[in-house]
């Protein structure tokens, strides 16, 4: 047994001399003023004990002079460490240790314990013990050790926490293949739409609430954890079979079935659930998390409410897009991508308006293809906004190239922009840092924005586009007329452009009803003082068609593709009538 031995060992301690009565006298006075309790004993056997040992212990003198300390206050399961603690503090003077004691009533009390060699006997040495009560010390290291790894709010186990739970129970699974482990990912569908309207108070007590039905939903051995925000993670153990899943992920989805009644209020809150079944291929934690974590976002994207489990054609697509996110790191770091620009045209002048900024993969063998794909991995993988950085330079060094080759056209570039590069924080320091030093007119940039985006979070949307207006650049609500996104968002947002969806354009020559809906909406976009744009152009019928509603412009494989830099300039210079007309 380990004892920690204090910094003083002095071999003995003298014994009292002059006069004995007058020591013991002054003793008695110094330990009754001690904050500490203390007892004395000669021998084992107790000589005296002051006001703190009894309001410590409960004992009172009457009750242990002439009784052993171990009998009084040891438990059963300590009796080996006293006995060291006397040994060693008959060799070497003192020792001191954090321990257990119990006091009268058999109640456990932490203390730290100071033992000193007392030899007023020589045959017969006593101790003086001392007794500090550590209790509070003891909670607050409790407390402090709750909540590292624990979640504040629920009181679920933090990821630390889960994760360290996760490995114990592979480790388990490892020893008895029969009784295997799974974890299950679970994120609340439109929590952050609830968390707007209801205020952030009661997006807490939501998940509190969701905390407690989770808690419900599953067996005593199990664990729900707390990950962040409104994602929460469930450690399965013991399992048996797979149908010990799909059980509890029924009860689970049960308790979403039921309403959530938050301050008054009645809210219906959905949950995708992703579960991973550990498997011999799950070397640490992380990569079972990250199996159920893709099963949830797949379950996600089937409309929520559903629960997915991660199987072998999981297993492929995960692999295909951990080599694509390979791929794209390689891309970034090789700087393996170019800016090409699709021209667009003022549809009855045919003069060219500008060029809309597309991305290209430059690949090994010289040739280029579309990002498309990429773009969206990219999305989700933290990637976009660097290379929406790189596109907004490139395009705006471009943009300026062009001004001083032709400083009397006034031309602009439209920006793409995802919902998520949207909504990153990041964004309007990004564009300020990008204009800033360009030298380019911000009015001459057009961010291009999908309905979708700005019906996703109307509120946080208003905010970001006025913060972009504010910075001059004209913003385009991009893939108009997909949702028929109502018209208060036309009327609130600062808008310049409606940039017609591809499939509005492609279905404008099918029949009368199709040119009605594509006049009703130019008509409105040329009331509310907005350009209309229409986009994804290849028949020269629909060209007609969209000079009848009175379209203002126009852009597609008609007129040209997005081509390089060197070409773009040579549109530039040519952007005539009759080249287009050709087309025609």
């Amino acid at each position: 047994m380990k004892i920690p031995m204090s910094d003083s060992q002095p071999d003995s301690v003298a014994p009292l001399a002059g006069n004995p009565e007058g020591s013991c006298d002054l003793l008695r006075s110094l330990v009754r003023a001690l904050p500490e309790a203390v007892a004395v004993t000669r021998g084992e056997e107790v000589i005296f004990i002051n006001p703190e040992f009894t309001e410590l212990f409960g004992y009172s003198s009457e009750q242990v002079l002439g009784c052993p300390l171990s009998d009084l206050l040891v438990p059963d399961g300590r009796r080996e460490e006293a006995a060291t603690m006397l040994e060693l503090a008959r060799h070497r003077g003192r020792v001191a240790i954090d321990t257990v004691r119990t006091d009268r009533e058999g109640n456990p009390v932490d203390v730290s314990i100071a033992l000193a060699l007392f030899q007023q006997d020589s045959a017969n040495p006593g101790f003086i013990a001392s007794y500090r009560d550590i209790r509070g010390r003891r909670q607050s290291e409790a407390r402090l050790q709750h909540f590292a790894l624990h979640d504040v709010l629920t009181g679920l186990p933090n990821r630390a926490l889960f994760l360290d739970r996760l490995k114990l129970a592979m480790a388990r699974r490892a020893r008895r293949r029969e009784m295997n482990c799974a974890v299950m990912f679970v994120d609340l569908d439109r929590f952050k739409e609830i968390n707007d309207l209801n205020g952030h108070a009661a997006g807490d007590a939501l998940l509190v609430e969701v905390a407690a039905r989770l808690r419900t939903a599953l067996r005593p051995h199990d664990t729900a954890a707390r990950l962040s925000g409104d994602e929460f993670a469930l450690l399965l153990d013991n399992l048996t079979s797979i149908e010990d899943l799909r059980v509890i992920a029924g009860r689970i989805l049960a308790e979403f079935e039921r309403v959530f009644v938050l301050e008054g209020k009645t809210i219906s809150v959905g949950a995708s659930i992703g579960v991973a079944m550990c498997g011999d291929d799950h070397q640490l934690p992380e990569h079972l998390l990250r199996d159920a974590d893709y099963a949830m976002y797949r379950a996600k994207q089937q409309g929520g409410l559903r629960c997915e489990i991660f199987d072998s054609q999981m297993q492929v697509h995960l692999i295909l897009r951990n080599e694509r996110e390979t791929e794209m790191r390689g891309l970034l770091d090789r700087h393996d991508y170019a800016v090409w620009y699709q021209p667009y045209y003022h549809l009855r002048s045919g003069t060219l308006q500008g060029f809309e900024s597309l991305l290209r993969w430059r690949r090994q063998n010289g040739t280029y293809e579309s990002l498309r794909e990429m773009l969206h991995m990219a999305d989700n993988s933290g990637f976009a906004m660097l290379l929406n950085r790189e596109t907004m330079k490139a395009g705006c060094e471009q943009l300026h190239a062009w001004k001083q080759e032709r400083p009397e056209e006034d031309f602009s570039l439209s920006i793409n922009l995802s919902a998520r590069q949207f909504y990153h924080p990041e964004l309007i320091g990004l564009i300020s840092s990008v204009l800033e030093p360009s030298l380019v007119d911000p009015r001459r940039v057009i961010l291009e924005i999908s309905e979708g985006a700005l019906s996703e979070d109307a509120e946080s949307a208003l905010r970001i586009v006025d913060r972009l207006a504010e910075r001059g650049v004209r913003i385009a609500v991009d893939n108009f007329g997909s949702q028929l996104a109502p018209l208060s968002q036309l009327l609130q947002f600062p808008i310049d452009i409606i940039k017609l969806d591809r499939e509005l354009v492609a279905s404008v020559g099918l029949n009368g009803k199709h040119l009605a809906a594509l006049r009703s909406i130019t008509e409105l976009g040329h009331s509310l003082g907005l350009t209309v744009f229409a986009q994804g152009v290849e028949q020269a019928a629909q060209v007609e068609a969209l000079r009848v509603v009175g379209c203002d412009m126009v852009q597609g494989y008609l007129f040209a593709p997005a081509v390089e830099p060197l070409a773009a300039t040579h549109l530039l210079m040519q952007r005539t009538w009759s080249s287009l007309e050709e087309k025609l």
